[in-house]
């Protein structure tokens, strides 16, 4: 198997210094400086640092160099088994206190606390911690080292798990998982990798003996294979002592296994895999040249990070070239993608993979269209105007992140040394990696990148994946068929590329600037209120939350509800249409092109009883963002490519749908408790006779009055660099003084009353899916809205340890409560699931239960967790540029504050006030069920 980064490093070397001509010449990489990292004489890893953002919390992370592919055959599934059961009894958190105690402190399952396996790692994570006391710093390092060496295993809560492992499996045993797990012994012949998806067999899960389970722990989850990382805003010195006062009775075993990463045999012909599922919503194809992934050991020199750059500008100079492709009316696949990295499931091998969802009914074309520009790419390179797009985006990317260091998320920190840990991906810090990867992404040229590309797309090692649905109008094509179309491709004279780039400037031309009339301080937010001579109301917030963050939103009242019945299609298919959209002369393809390399964006959402212009920028690219808001306002355009590209996207991935009960289920839910259609799921029908012209009429009708719209701007402002933009670019828009647009409720919401629906759907795995939606009015105030959130909160809580961990019936169940200011339907609870059929009635009956239960029974106990959570959030939006955006619009929607009294509001409410909320609702007796079964 080729060797991409070995081979890398001598076309790198010669590109940028001749006098490195092995690898050891290579300059090392730096590590991080601010992280002190350390080894127990138990072998045990830790990694601690500093971090104040956000300012008084912190982030507990334990990773482990085990999966599944450390499982014997009759341990599948163990690896993923286990991760769960590190949240069902520790030597010191019995039962479910992990989770019970992480409450009482403000850390959500599910949100803050959660873990994942794969084949070759698990990783465990608390993270937003409140690290004022220590005492709560101190429990969380006891987690950590009961979940390495203190779980207690026992058998009720394995049988108890056994359950909703089942339901996990149910839940993710759909077509593409199914036909996967049938093709991996092709895809992966004579290897482990075939045999080892993590969620494992369920005849294990089901029947394993719990002493397989202690095994597995007992030798495989140990200090030589662990990690720690703890990340926030706590005292380094401090958390190292804990470390090793807490773990260094972490035990190695006395004969430790061998710890074995598995290779992938090469494979010198090409395999080729087909698979096929009723299920299935579209087909999709892949290509991947695989090359033998570097070994950790050699990751250390600066050629490492160079060949992870070159690697990046291929993905993005290719799927530059998908998106143009997929841009054209003509276009035989929908979406194309390339990308380099881990190989499917294998830590040992990496490889370029292409992927492409086609057009029509027949895969081949768009297999052939995918292979052909890949080879295009590899004969004849790409062009330095694609290569200066793409390295200018890049270092764009990398200055943003630069300018922002003060406030890196400590999860982002913690995820990188979790990588160091795992894999030795480098952690050099973010001023080291701006310093060298600016000053080499300038010197190597476009020529060093093409020569890459023979040896990350080679001739052996390629498989070819394609999957499809089993309906009528899918061609499923032959292994054969697949090889002959490829040998077709490998035969053409294909023509270089040719990079076409518009010059004509965005705006032909601006009119003289206008006028900012009058400035007013608005002293609740503190804010600047700037009238223009055209009428439009601009709100200035000058921040200094992140040195490199400008938010922008033009927010409207009134909005899609006026129109009429005969636009209910448009308006289903239209948020979908004006996702690819171009400004002016310039398509969706012609802006992307124009944007590389400037950090600005601009978007529309037009709903029912507003709309909204959203983007961000950075302040370097402040006037950009200002010219695309003009442009937007005055050019908002959608090229009949563009409309036809959307089309062809969703049609697509809609094709196959009605076979899929997840998409029906969700489509007759929506059509059981919808008045109006435009509320319904998109279809095929849909999108197929959406009309361009009156899409673009009414989006165009929506924004045509500026003085409509307040512009809202937060973040690290320039007030004085930034009126003379505002004149230019807001104050002339057009815009007509009148009476502000009022907004009339149109019966677009859920119907009122209590009903039950019950409908069947065929279906390869039996699941009952099931959703419950309560609605009701009551007035928008600060504690209601508060209230609403609360009791969500509170019943997700309780279904989680009913239907879940007592009943084992689903794997994941949660509920949300919302209190709306303009809506149909103001109040609004939900709840959807999949979950085992057979237990139906009794989780129904247990829903409705908790529902009545918190009418007068809220514990001081779950409502203190739930008040814990919200004010660390709330505490934590005072010091972020969105919350404060957020507030804002808010207030202008309807005038009540929920932001800055947040945490006052909160604090305030009491148990009888969320009973009352709930007995309220109740008596309204809107109370909506929709079931779906499996057909017979």
């Amino acid at each position: 198997m080729k060797k991409y980064f070995t081979r890398l490093l001598l076309l790198v070397a010669a590109a940028i210094a001749p006098v490195y001509v092995m690898a050891q010449a290579m300059p090392p990489i730096p590590v991080d400086p601010d992280v002190k990292i350390g080894k127990l004489d138990n072998g045990l890893t830790y990694y601690i640092r500093h971090n104040e953002y956000p300012k008084g919390q912190a982030d507990y992370y334990i990773a482990q160099k085990v999966g599944s592919m450390q499982e014997e055959d009759n341990q599948r599934g163990l690896a993923h088994f286990l991760e769960h059961m590190c949240f069902n009894g520790t030597k010191n958190f019995p039962g479910n206190e992990v989770v019970s105690w992480l409450e009482t402190v403000g850390v959500k399952f599910g949100q803050n606390l959660n873990a994942y396996t794969s084949t070759d790692q698990t990783v465990y994570n608390i993270c937003n911690v409140p690290t004022a006391r220590e005492s709560v710093q101190d429990s969380c390092l006891l987690i950590l080292h009961d979940w390495a060496d203190g779980l207690l295993l026992e058998d009720a809560e394995i049988d108890k798990e056994r359950g909703v492992i089942h339901e996990e499996w149910r839940r993710s045993n759909v077509g593409q998982m199914r036909i996967l797990e049938k093709l991996l012994p092709t895809i992966y012949p004579d290897s482990k990798y075939a045999h080892r998806l993590p969620i494992g067999t369920m005849e294990v899960v089901d029947n394993f003996p719990y002493q397989d389970l202690r095994d597995y722990y007992e030798k495989w989850y140990r200090p030589d294979l662990q990690g720690i990382v703890v990340v926030g805003d706590i005292d380094v010195d401090r958390i190292e002592a804990k470390i090793k006062e807490i773990f260094s009775d972490v035990k190695m075993p006395d004969n430790p296994a061998e710890r074995v990463y598995f290779p992938v045999p090469d494979n010198k012909e090409t395999i080729f895999a087909v698979g096929s599922d009723p299920e299935l919503s579209n087909a999709v194809v892949q290509i991947m040249f695989k090359s033998e992934a570097t070994p950790d050991s050699l990751k250390g020199n600066l050629d490492y990070l160079i060949g992870k750059y070159a690697v990046n500008m291929i993905d993005a100079m290719l799927n530059a070239r998908f998106q143009e492709m997929s841009s054209k009316p003509d276009a035989v696949f929908a979406l194309a993608d390339a990308g380099y990295g881990q190989y499917m499931l294998s830590k040992t091998v990496d490889a370029l993979t292409v992927a492409a969802l086609p057009k029509g009914d027949d895969l081949i074309p768009a297999f052939e269209a995918v292979y052909r520009e890949v080879l295009r790419a590899k004969r004849g390179g790409f062009t330095s105007s694609e290569y200066d797009r793409a390295r200018s985006e890049y270092l764009s990317r990398l200055e943003k992140a630069y300018n922002n260091r003060a406030t890196t998320t400590s999860t982002s920190l913690v995820e990188e040394y979790v990588n160091h840990f795992l894999d030795n991906e480098p952690i050099p810090g973010i001023e080291n990696e701006f310093t060298m990867m600016s000053m080499l992404a300038n010197q190597l040229p476009v020529e060093m990148i093409n020569m890459a590309l023979p040896e990350l797309i080679g001739d052996e090692n390629v498989i070819v994946l394609a999957m499809l649905p089993e309906a009528e109008g899918f061609t499923v094509p032959t292994e054969a068929q697949l090889a002959e179309a490829m040998q077709r491709v490998d035969a053409e004279e294909i023509e270089a590329f040719v990079d076409e780039v518009k010059s004509e400037p965005l705006i032909e031309s601006l009119p003289a600037p206008g006028k900012i009339v009058s400035i007013t301080e608005n002293p609740l937010y503190n804010t600047q209120e700037w009238t223009l001579s055209n009428g439009v109301k601009v709100v200035v917030k000058k921040t200094d939350f992140k040195e490199n963050e400008i938010l922008f939103n033009a927010l409207a009242l009134g909005g899609t509800s006026v129109l009429g019945a005969e636009d209910d299609l448009n308006l289903r298919y239209l948020p979908y249409a004006i996702g690819q959209h171009g400004l002016g002369t310039y398509s969706s393809s012609d802006l992307e092109k124009y944007l590389a390399g400037k950090q600005a964006s601009c978007d529309i959402e037009l709903s029912a009883y507003d709309r909204e212009v959203s983007g961000s920028t950075v302040p370097k690219d402040l006037p950009v963002l200002m010219e695309i808001i003009y442009a937007t306002f005055t050019g908002f355009a959608i090229s009949p490519d563009d409309f036809k590209s959307a089309q062809n996207i969703y049609t697509g991935a809609l094709k196959n749908q009605e076979a899929q009960p997840t998409y029906q289920f969700n489509k007759q839910l929506l059509e059981y408790l919808f008045k109006s259609p435009r509320s319904y799921a998109l279809d095929v029908a849909t999108v197929e006779n959406a009309s361009r012209d009156r899409i673009l009429e009414i989006v165009g009708s929506q924004l045509a009055n500026a003085a409509d719209y307040t512009f809202y701007f937060v973040g690290n402002i320039d007030i004085d660099a930034f009126k003379p933009l505002v004149e230019q670019y807001i104050a002339t828009l057009p815009a007509k003084a009148g009476k502000p647009a009022s907004v009339k409720l149109a019966g677009l919401g859920i119907e009122a009353g209590s009903s039950t629906e019950q409908v069947k759907q065929k279906m390869d795995t039996p699941t009952t899916y099931a959703a419950i939606v309560v609605t009701g009015d009551m007035p928008y105030t600060a504690k209601n809205q508060k209230l609403a959130s609360i009791a969500g909160q509170i019943l997700s809580a309780r279904l989680l340890k009913t239907v879940r961990e007592d009943k084992g019936a689903v794997y994941s169940i949660g509920a949300h409560g919302q209190l709306s200011r303009i809506s149909d339907n103001p109040v609004m609870f939900q709840t959807s699931f999949p979950m085992k059929p057979e237990m139906k009635d009794e989780v129904l009956e247990i829903i409705a239960g908790q529902f009545d239960d918190m009418t007068k029974n809220i514990s001081a106990e779950e409502l203190g967790k739930v008040k814990e959570f919200m004010v660390k959030e709330a505490t934590r939006g005072m010091t972020e540029n969105q919350a404060w955006l957020s507030g804002m619009t808010g207030y202008q929607i309807l005038p009540v504050d929920t932001f800055l009294t947040a945490v006052d509001t909160i604090n305030a409410i009491t148990e009888a006030d969320v009973e009352a909320f709930m007995a309220e609702l109740m008596k309204q007796n809107n109370y909506r069920v929709f079931v779906m079964d499996p057909a017979e």
